[in-house]
C-alpha cells in the first residue's frame, strides 16, 4: 500500500519535453516547493522505443538518478497510454473505430483498440522492459499503469472488438437462447441463432437504435476488456516488483462514465484518481467534494490518492477560467479531508508546445515568480507539516447514497420517457442538497448487503433504475431490519438486463415495501414546475400513482395527475421508508432531506458555503466564501 505517515505532493513530470539544462532547475524548484513524488514516463513510449524493438533508456536513467539524488520519489509509469507513430503506421489495425465506422488516426492520444492483440503484445513487451529495468530502483515507490483508461476512445467498433464482444457474450450467457431471452430479441426480428451473428451496437438506420440489452452489455464488455489491459500490465510488473503498489488513475468526474470504477477498484493496490473542476460553476467545490466522496466509495472507505488535478486553468473547457487566489489550497485540502493521501497535479512544468500548452502547471510559463508557484509551495509546506493525517481514514458518514455506473449507462440510452432524464444531474442535486445542509454522505454500490448498509442511519437511492432480485431483497431487508430508506423516481423499473418489471412500476421495493402503486409516467414540459400540496416545488417528472399502504406526504397539484403520489412514506416499525416520485428543485430537496435528517437525529455541520469533515483526530473546516482553510487536531 501507500507509504505510511506521509502525504504525497507533486505531479506528472515530462522531462522529455525540455532540454537537459532545464532538468537541474526542475529539481531545485521541486525541492523548494516541497515536491516529494513525480509520475514519470506516462507518455514516453515514442522516446523509449524509438522503432520496433529498439529501446533507449539513457535519458530516463539520467533523470531518475537526478530525482533520486534530489530526494524525490517516483511513481513509475508504463508509457503505454499513447502508441508511437511507427506502431500505428506498421499495424494500422490497432487504431480504434468509432460508432460511425470511422477509423481514428494517430495524432491525439489513446489511439488504440482495447481488444487489439497487436497493441497488447507491443504494450506487454514495453512494460516488461521498464519493469525489469526499474523494479529494484530505490526511487521507485509505486507504479502507474497506462493513463486515464477509457477517457478518449472507450468504445471500439472494429472487427477485432466484434469478435472479442462475441467471446465475452459466450462467457456471460449459458446459450444463445439465454441471450435472446435477456435482450428480448423477438422485438424487431432481432433473434440470433449463433453468437457470431451478434454485431457491435453501432450506427443503425435513422430513427432506430440498437437493442437496449445489447447496448448495456457492450458497455459492460468495453469496461471489462479495457480492465484486462490493466491487469496484463499489473501482472507483468508484479513479476519483478512484489513490494511497491500498482495503480492506474481513474477519472472521478461528473460526466465520466465509460469505466465501472467499482469493478476496477478491486484490481488496483490502491485507488487513485484525477479530477478537474468546471471552473465556470460557482459551486464547483461541491462537485469536487462529491467526486472525492465517490472515490472513497470505490476504495471502500480506505485512503486513496488524488493523482491529478490542476493548479489553475485547464485547456479543454469552452472558457478556461483561472483559479482565484486561495482556491487551490481549498480544493486540495477538501480532497485530503475526504481521504486523499496528498495532492498531485498535471503537470510539473507547463508545456511550451503541444495540445496542452495552455493547461496550468505547478511551474507556469512565467516561471517561479508567480502566484501559482507560490501558492502550490505553500500547499506543499502545509502537507509536509501534517504527515500523520495519512494514518487516518475519513470518518464514516451517517448517510449513504447508492451510485452505479451501469445506471448511468442504462439512462444514457434513447427512447426513455423524457430526454430530460439525467442520472448524473439527479445524483448531483441530491448530493448538493445534503452538502449545503451540512450533511455528509458516503457512496455505496447497489451490491452492498443489508449488513453493510446497516452502518448507516439513512440510505438514498436516486434513480436506481435497475436492480436484480438479490439487490432489491438486500435494500428491502435493510429497511425491514431498522434502516431508513429514500427511493427516488424511475427506480427499480428494470432488472439488470433492462427487462421491465411488470405489475406496477418500482417493483416490490416501491409497491410492497413502501406501498405506492405507480401506473404510468407523466414527464413535465420543459421549464414546467409544480407546487406540491406540502409546498415543495417539483420539476421534470410526475406519474400516475396511488397509495398502496403508504402514508401520503405530498401529492401533485396543477398537473395532469392531480392527486397522485408525489412523496409518500411508510413506518416499518423501527424505521421509515420514503418514496420520492418526482424531481424536486434544489431548495425543495434540501428541505426534504433536512427534515428527514432532523427526524433521524443525523448530525449536521457546516453551512451552504462551508464544509466540515473529520479524519480521525483532525477537523477540516473549509469556507469557500471566506476563502479560509482550518485544520485542527484534538
Amino acid at each position: 500500500m501507500l507509504k505510511a505517515n506521509h502525504l504525497h505532493f507533486g505531479g506528472d513530470y515530462n522531462p522529455e519535453q525540455w532540454p537537459k539544462e532545464v532538468w537541474a532547475e526542475d529539481i531545485r524548484l521541486m525541492q523548494k516547493a516541497g515536491v516529494n513524488l513525480v509520475s514519470l514516463g506516462i507518455f514516453s513510449w515514442a522516446n523509449i522505443e524509438r522503432s520496433e524493438g529498439q529501446y533507449d533508456f539513457s535519458w530516463l536513467d539520467e533523470i531518475i538518478e537526478m530525482l533520486h539524488e534530489g530526494g524525490i520519489s517516483i511513481d513509475m509509469a508504463t508509457a503505454t497510454a499513447s502508441p508511437p507513430a511507427w506502431l500505428t503506421k506498421k499495424y494500422p489495425e490497432v487504431l480504434p473505430v468509432n460508432f460511425d465506422g470511422v477509423t481514428l488516426v494517430h495524432g491525439g492520444r489513446q489511439a488504440y483498440c482495447a481488444a487489439s492483440e497487436v497493441y497488447r503484445t507491443k504494450a506487454a513487451a514495453l512494460v516488461e522492459k521498464i519493469a525489469e529495468r526499474y523494479a529494484k530502483h530505490p526511487a521507485v515507490v509505486m507504479w502507474h499503469v497506462n493513463n486515464e483508461y477509457g477517457c478518449h476512445a472507450p468504445y471500439c467498433y472494429c472487427d477485432q472488438s466484434k469478435k472479442s464482444f462475441q467471446d465475452w457474450l459466450k462467457k456471460r450467457y449459458a446459450s444463445i437462447e439465454d441471450l435472446n431471452s435477456s435482450w428480448g430479441t423477438d422485438f424487431w426480428s432481432q433473434r440470433y441463432y449463433s453468437f457470431d451473428e451478434v454485431p457491435v451496437p453501432s450506427r443503425t438506420p435513422d430513427g432506430t437504435h440498437p437493442n437496449p440489452g445489447q447496448q448495456i452489455d457492450f458497455k459492460r464488455f468495453s469496461s471489462d476488456v479495457t480492465l484486462e489491459l490493466f491487469k496484463m500490465e499489473r501482472d507483468i510488473i508484479k513479476r519483478y516488483d512484489k513490494v511497491n503498489p500498482v495503480t492506474t488513475n481513474f477519472m472521478s468526474m461528473k460526466f465520466t462514465y465509460a469505466m465501472d470504477y467499482f469493478e476496477w477498484a478491486k484490481e488496483v493496490d490502491f485507488v487513485s484518481t484525477d479530477h478537474y473542476l468546471a471552473q465556470h460553476d460557482p459551486h464547483n467545490y461541491i462537485d469536487l467534494a462529491q467526486q472525492a466522496d465517490l472515490t472513497r466509495g470505490f476504495a471502500k472507505g480506505k485512503q486513496w490518492l488524488l493523482m491529478e488535478h490542476s493548479s489553475s486553468a485547464v485547456n479543454w473547457q469552452p472558457r478556461n477560467y483561472a483559479k482565484t487566489p486561495g482556491q487551490e489550497k481549498r480544493n486540495s485540502m477538501s480532497f485530503v479531508a475526504r481521504g486523499s493521501q496528498g495532492a498531485m497535479y498535471f503537470q510539473w512544468r507547463q508545456s511550451q508546445a503541444g495540445s496542452e500548452r495552455f493547461h496550468s502547471a505547478l511551474v507556469p510559463h512565467a516561471g517561479e515568480d508567480t502566484r501559482v508557484y507560490r501558492e502550490v509551495s505553500e500547499l506543499g509546506a502545509l502537507l509536509k507539516a501534517h504527515p500523520d493525517i495519512s494514518q487516518y481514514e475519513t470518518d464514516r458518514a451517517e448517510i449513504a447514497m447508492v451510485y452505479d455506473y451501469e445506471q448511468f449507462w442504462a439512462l444514457m440510452q434513447a427512447n426513455m420517457p423524457t430526454e430530460d432524464l439525467s442520472y448524473p444531474e439527479t445524483v448531483a442535486t441530491w448530493y448538493r442538497s445534503l452538502w449545503e445542509s451540512g450533511l455528509r454522505v458516503d457512496f455505496v454500490h447497489p451490491d452492498a448487503t443489508a449488513v453493510e448498509l446497516s452502518q448507516y442511519k439513512l440510505v438514498l437511492m436516486p434513480m436506481v433504475h435497475m436492480l436484480s432480485d438479490k439487490q432489491e431483497a438486500e435494500f428491502s431487508n435493510y429497511a425491514k431490519q431498522g434502516g431508513n430508506l429514500v427511493v427516488g423516481y424511475f427506480s427499480n423499473i428494470s432488472d439488470r438486463t433492462l427487462r421491465v418489471k411488470l405489475g406496477g412500476y418500482g417493483g416490490q421495493l416501491v409497491k410492497e415495501l413502501i406501498g405506492v402503486y405507480v401506473e404510468e409516467f407523466y414527464p413535465l414540459r420543459p421549464d414546467q414546475t409544480l407546487k406540491l400540496t406540502n409546498g415543495l416545488e417539483a420539476k421534470l417528472w410526475s406519474e400516475l400513482s396511488r397509495l398502496n399502504g403508504a402514508e401520503l406526504v405530498a401529492s401533485f397539484s396543477g398537473s395532469d395527475v392531480d392527486g397522485s403520489v408525489a412523496i409518500a412514506k411508510r413506518n416499518l416499525g423501527s424505521s421509515t421508508a420514503w418514496y420520492q416520485g418526482t424531481e424536486l428543485t434544489l431548495e425543495s430537496q434540501k428541505k426534504f432531506f433536512s427534515g428527514i435528517a432532523a427526524e433521524l437525529g443525523i448530525k449536521s455541520e457546516g453551512s451552504d458555503h462551508a464544509e466540515v469533515v473529520h479524519r480521525g483526530p483532525y477537523r477540516f473546516e473549509i469556507d469557500h466564501k471566506a476563502n479560509t482553510v482550518s485544520i485542527t487536531k484534538h
